[in-house]
Parts: C-alpha cells; sequence; structure tokens
C-alpha cells in the first residue's frame, strides 16, 4: 500500500523544469506566510483525506478509523517536510526528497536504510 501511496506522490508531484522557480516561490511563501498556510490548509486536509480513502480501501476499514487516519496523516507530514527541504536547499528534483520521505515512512524510519539527508537525495541511502 505505502509503496502505491509513493508512487502516486511522486507521479502528482512531477513539474516541468520551467514550473520550478515558480512553484519554489510559492511553496517558500506558504511555508513562511501564517496566512497562506492558513489557506493551504484546506487543500492539506482534502489531499490528507484522498489518501486516508486509498489507505482505508486496501486495509478494508472505515475511512475514518485509526489507521487510515494515520496513514493519510503521516504520508502529509513527511510529504509537508519534503516540501520544507526541498525548498531551503534548493538543489535536487523535488520528487526526490518526496520520495525519499515517503519511502522512510513506510519502513519505519530505520537508521540503516534512511542514513542523512544528502544520502537521501542523491540516492546512496536507500535502492529502490
Amino acid at each position: 500500500m505505502m509503496d502505491a501511496i509513493r508512487r502516486a506522490v511522486v507521479a502528482a508531484n512531477h513539474y516541468r523544469a520551467d514550473d520550478v522557480p515558480e512553484l519554489r516561490a510559492r511553496m517558500n511563501l506558504i511555508i513562511s506566510v501564517p496566512a497562506l498556510q492558513a489557506s493551504a490548509a484546506v487543500h492539506y486536509d482534502a489531499w490528507e483525506r484522498a489518501i486516508s480513502d486509498f489507505a482505508a480501501t486496501r486495509i478494508g476499514q472505515p475511512a475514518g478509523s485509526l489507521y487510515p487516519l494515520a496513514v493519510g496523516r503521516a504520508t502529509l507530514a513527511v510529504c509537508r517536510a519534503a516540501y520544507d527541504r526541498w525548498c531551503a536547499r534548493a538543489d535536487a528534483d523535488l520528487t526526490v526528497y518526496l520520495d525519499a520521505a515517503v519511502a522512510a515512512l513506510a519502513v519505519g524510519f530505520p537508521p540503516a536504510l534512511v542514513g542523512t539527508e544528502q544520502q537521501a537525495v542523491t540516492g546512496r541511502a536507500r535502492s529502490t
């Protein structure tokens, strides 16, 4: 299930190179301006709900039950962290950060797999 979520997150967040500067600027604003954070919360809630609904279907539980909600919220949290680091570092492709973050969530963040942030964004911490 988490592999399917990871692939969907990466696919949904693949941007053309020409769009990256505007996306990074927009995300930096959302990260730093409280009013924009509040307006983004509606989008985040819908995104989290979609992941929770998917998880509920995959594990055969009601969408509002504990595990589907936990999957949705945890996935949103690691994706937001990936966006934050991508904006702060302004180096690698966003999907590299998202892929690394969701993959680490899927296996419980074991130190041997996760490594350092630099290893994750250069592909040395794990293999897919």
